[in-house]
C-alpha cells in the first residue's frame, strides 16, 4: 500500500502541542507518528488523505500562540505500519496488564499517557453484568479492558474503518468474543449503557456530551479523557450543564481523565 507522510512543524515546539496534534490527526486517518526535532511526522495511506479535512482539523486546534505548518512527502510502496511496529512499538499494555495488541497506530497503543492512564483506571473497576460503550475505540484497548473486567456486552464505535478492523483484530487476539465493533460517530449509539468511555479530544467530547448523556442509564458512569489538565474546568462545566456529577479527576503527564455519573 502506498503511504504519504507529512512533516509537521509545531511553533513554538512543545511535546504537549505535538500530543494534541497527533490525537487530532488520528481522527482523520493518520495511523502512526514519529517525533522530530521541530514537531512530528505523521503517516497516512494515500487513499485516506484529504487535504481539505486536514486544513479543517488544524484550524480546529485551539492552542494559544501555537501554529502548525507541514510539508507533504510520498513514500515508497512499503508496509510502514509493520515498520513502526517492529522498530517503535513498546508493548507496555501487554507487559503491565496482559492486553495484547497488534497496533496499527501509535495513538491507542499505550505509548500515549492518556491511553495508558485510562486503561489502568478501567482495569481497577468492576463492570460485571454491565453493557458498556467505548466511543472512539481506536485499537480497541479500552473495550478489551472493560470486557476483561466482566462487562456482559461491549460496543465499540469509531469513525475510521482502519480502526474498526484493528479493534476487531485485537479483541480476537485477546480471546474476547463480546466486543461488537462498528463504524460511525456518536449518531451510531443505540440503546442505554451502564458505562460509557470516550477517549477522544476536547472539541468532540464537548459536542457529543448531550448524546452520551442521552444513552447513559440512570446512575451510569461516563469516563472522558483525551484533554489537558488545564481543560478540566471547561469539561466539568460542560458535564454539569448536561446533568452529570463529577466523581473524580485523574491526571498523568498533563493529560486528564474525569469520572462522571448521571444522577
Amino acid at each position: 500500500m502506498k503511504y504519504l507522510y507529512l512533516d509537521f512543524i509545531v511553533s513554538p515546539y512543545s511535546e504537549d502541542a505535538c500530543d494534541v496534534l497527533s490525537a487530532m490527526l488520528s481522527e482523520i486517518g493518520f495511523d502512526s507518528f514519529e517525533m522530530s526535532e521541530k514537531g512530528i511526522k505523521a503517516y497516512i495511506q494515500q487513499d485516506q488523505f484529504n487535504e481539505d479535512s486536514l486544513k479543517e482539523t488544524l484550524a480546529g486546534i485551539f492552542l494559544q500562540g501555537v501554529s502548525f505548518s507541514y510539508m507533504l512527502h510520498t513514500l515508497e510502496n512499503k508496509d510502514w505500519n509493520a515498520e513502526w511496529e517492529q522498530n517503535s512499538f513498546d508493548p507496555i499494555l501487554e507487559r503491565e496488564f496482559g492486553i495484547r495488541l497488534n497496533p496499527r497506530m501509535a495513538f491507542g497503543s499505550g505509548s500515549h499517557a492518556t491511553t495508558y492512564q485510562i486503561t489502568s483506571l478501567l482495569l481497577q473497576q468492576d463492570f460485571t453484568f454491565q453493557r458498556v460503550l467505548d466511543m472512539g475505540t481506536g485499537t480497541g484497548v479500552l473495550a478489551i479492558a472493560m470486557a476483561k473486567r466482566g462487562a456482559r456486552e461491549v460496543v465499540a464505535i469509531d469513525i475510521d474503518p482502519f480502526s474498526v478492523e484493528n479493534a476487531q483484530e485485537n479483541a480476537a487476539l485477546n480471546n474476547i468474543n463480546n466486543v461488537h465493533v462498528q463504524l460511525g460517530d456518536a449518531t451510531a449509539i443505540k440503546g442505554l449503557f451502564d458505562t460509557i468511555v470516550a477517549n477522544i479530544h476536547k472539541n468532540i467530547l464537548t459536542a457529543d456530551m448531550p448524546t452520551y448523556v442521552q444513552h447513559l442509564a440512570s446512575q451510569g458512569t461516563l469516563y472522558i479523557s483525551g484533554f489537558f489538565t488545564e481543560d478540566i474546568p471547561d469539561m466539568e462545566k460542560t458535564a454539569i450543564e448536561n446533568g452529570l456529577k463529577v466523581l473524580q479527576t485523574y491526571s498523568k503527564d498533563n493529560w486528564a481523565v474525569i469520572k462522571l455519573v448521571k444522577e
